[in-house]
């Protein structure tokens, strides 16, 4: 029995205690907080990101703003052209009316000199020859100068007709190159507008990648916060003082002894009577500290359920754990083997808080 307790003292030196004992629900605990402040960092980052998709949609009205001003130019240029168009147009039905002016014009010329060169001729070889009054003289002349004056007249109105020509070929040239000015313009605006379309696109695209990244990356952080709650509610419900009354009995078997502390020799644990073969299994979730033999106890495995209580199966013939090894509730750990306490196949059954032994009979169901 001193050997047994030098063991435990060892264990608790090993596994210490309420300062330092409660390695593994401390360990657990520790891991649950980090993986919240990873948590924490990732909530964060996702902020970040929702602040940076903000930003990118501000950018992104910035650069529709540009479109929609952009496709108001379009259309205005595109009413300066047809408008340049139309005169260009009605200045080339203009110059064909002048041509065809221009045409009758020079008809009626040819046809006034035809007439007028005869009679002109006529006047120089014989000059007044053949009148015999002053009045035919006088309409003769009368009717000559009226002549020269249509005449006169004509041709002034061929000249001012073909300058107007000119000045309308001109500016039917400067209406082209106008017009070809003012579509280089349109096509250069339109090229611009395609441009940015296909930076809004790009940049949309980016903005739907870490919005979905975002939103991804969030729900990964949501469904491990309600995991690390659920594992720290875990945690709180895996604490060995909750279930006092509640643990299942270690094997299935017939108590031969109960928990006789002051009795000479006295019995700290429960001492039970199981068939060859029968399987012992751990009565909490916990870690296996010593898979060994004791001298007096055969092969012992103890189990550290944290916040120093421990739990010790003595008498076993095989083990099915390791040395720090977790394991859970009603886990096997191996089989009974021959218990000199019991007369045959059995188990002893120990529970310890810190160094002390208690009842096991206080924390097992009582059923039995």
């Amino acid at each position: 029995m001193k050997q047994f307790l030098l063991l435990l003292a060892l264990l608790l030196t090993v596994l210490p205690g309420s300062a330092r004992a409660e390695e593994d629900g401390e360990a657990l605990q520790q891991s649950l907080q980090q993986e919240h402040q990873r948590a924490d960092d990732k909530e964060m980052k996702v902020r970040e990101l929702t602040k940076q998709a903000g930003r990118i949609s501000t950018k992104l009205s910035d650069i529709e703003h540009d479109i929609r001003v952009l496709k108001s130019k379009v259309g205005q240029q595109e009413k300066v052209l047809k408008g340049i168009r139309d005169n260009e147009r009605k200045a080339r039905q203009e110059h064909f009316a002048l041509e065809k002016e221009k045409q009758l014009i020079s008809g009626e010329l040819a046809d006034l000199v035809r007439t007028l060169w005869p009679v002109h001729l006529q006047n120089i070889r014989a000059r007044f020859e053949g009148v015999d009054s002053w009045d035919e003289f006088d309409r003769r002349f009368n009717w000559l100068t009226d002549i020269y004056g249509a005449t006169r007249e004509k041709l002034e109105e061929a000249r001012v007709n073909s300058e107007r020509i000119a000045r309308n070929l001109e500016r039917q040239r400067l209406l082209e190159a106008e017009a070809e000015n003012q579509l280089a313009m349109v096509n250069k605006n339109k090229d611009r507008l395609l441009g940015s379309q296909y930076s809004l696109r790009k940049k949309l695209n980016k903005v739907r990648k870490e919005r979905s990244d975002a939103e991804t990356e969030l729900s990964e952080i949501l469904a491990s916060i309600e995991d690390l709650r659920y594992q720290l509610q875990s945690q709180k419900t895996k604490r060995f003082s909750l279930y006092k009354r509640t643990l299942p009995w270690p094997v299935n078997g017939h108590l031969v002894s109960g928990f006789r502390p002051k009795a000479k020799p006295p019995v700290r644990g429960l001492i039970l009577s199981a068939p060859e073969g029968t399987g012992v299994q751990s009565v909490f979730w916990g870690k296996v500290v010593h898979n060994d033999t004791l001298r007096g106890f055969g092969h012992v495995v103890i189990v550290y359920h944290g916040y120093n209580y421990y739990s010790l199966y003595a008498y076993l013939s095989e083990t099915y754990v390791r040395n720090g090894q977790e394991v859970e509730k009603n886990e096997p750990l191996g089989v009974v083997g021959y218990n000199p306490k019991a007369g045959g196949p059995g188990l002893y059954f120990e529970l310890r808080f810190h160094q002390k032994p208690i009842n096991p009979k206080l924390w097992l169901t009582a059923r039995r």
